[in-house]
């Protein structure tokens, strides 16, 4: 399968596709990804005051609506579905989605320690300071996280970004380079002087990802693990922004 193994003898002309469709891609789907949620904010207002936390997570549902769309139509246009692994989630796949949240939470909590024995200070979420101004909004999200987030940016990343440089250069190479595509369209997430190092951990957790998208075999696993990552961490923002914990 297509998928399966590293070009042998990649010429020039396989790089520039490659490098070449993954900036597409990236670049579409920040375009589109944008109109998509213009839209349902727009279709939002029409009911909802600009306030509510809901006609921002509405927003948000749309944006990756476009990040789909961009994914599936990239697959489609160049009629190559062999370049993502999916399959019906089996109870081996189950096994692997709880271990994958092992690894993501493992990582993710022992990096904050590190950190926080350093004395690092990583960035100010543009997610954060809107849950702390409406916690509503991380409910909201949590919905949005696992139906469409997880998904759609693990077609993307790992799907395309990671598939197309496994089949130029193998898993490794390719699980690095995907993770900072990964980390790159998370620039706009993160602000002040510590946003490089959030930037840092979004690249370690996206190469988290693509290890388990790369042993499980099956683009569902790393989704469903990627969507309920975020939603536990949404949970518990809520939780400490209204004082539950």
């Amino acid at each position: 399968m297509a998928h399966d193994t590293a070009r042998s003898s990649a010429t020039v002309s396989d790089h520039l596709q490659t490098y070449g469709g993954i900036i597409i891609v990236v670049a579409l789907t920040l375009i589109v990804g944008a109109v998509f949620g213009s839209i349902a904010h727009g279709l939002g207002s029409g009911f909802l005051a600009s306030s509510d936390p809901l006609l921002a997570a509405i927003q948000s549902a749309g944006t990756f609506v476009g990040f789909g769309v961009v994914g599936l139509g990239y697959l489609a246009a160049r009629d190559d579905w062999e370049l993502i692994r999916l399959e019906s989630p089996t109870k081996r796949d189950l096994l692997w989605i709880g271990g994958g949240l092992v690894a993501l939470f493992g990582v993710y909590l022992g990096a904050t320690a590190l950190m926080n024995v350093l004395n690092v200070q990583s960035g100010d979420s543009v997610i954060a300071q809107q849950g702390a101004e409406s916690p509503m909004y991380f409910l909201y999200l949590t919905v949005v996280t696992i139906v469409l987030v997880g998904p759609a940016e693990e077609l993307i990343f790992r799907g395309i970004a990671f598939g197309e440089l496994r089949r130029l250069w193998g898993p490794i190479p390719a699980i690095v380079l995907s993770s900072a595509v990964f980390a790159s369209i998370h620039v706009w997430s993160f602000s002040g002087p510590g946003a490089v190092v959030s930037l840092g951990m979004v690249f370690v957790l996206g190469g988290v990802l693509a290890l388990i998208y790369e042993r499980s075999g099956n683009l569902v696993v790393a989704a469903v693990a990627h969507g309920l990552f975020n939603a536990v961490q949404f949970l518990a923002s809520y939780a400490q922004t209204t004082g539950l914990i």
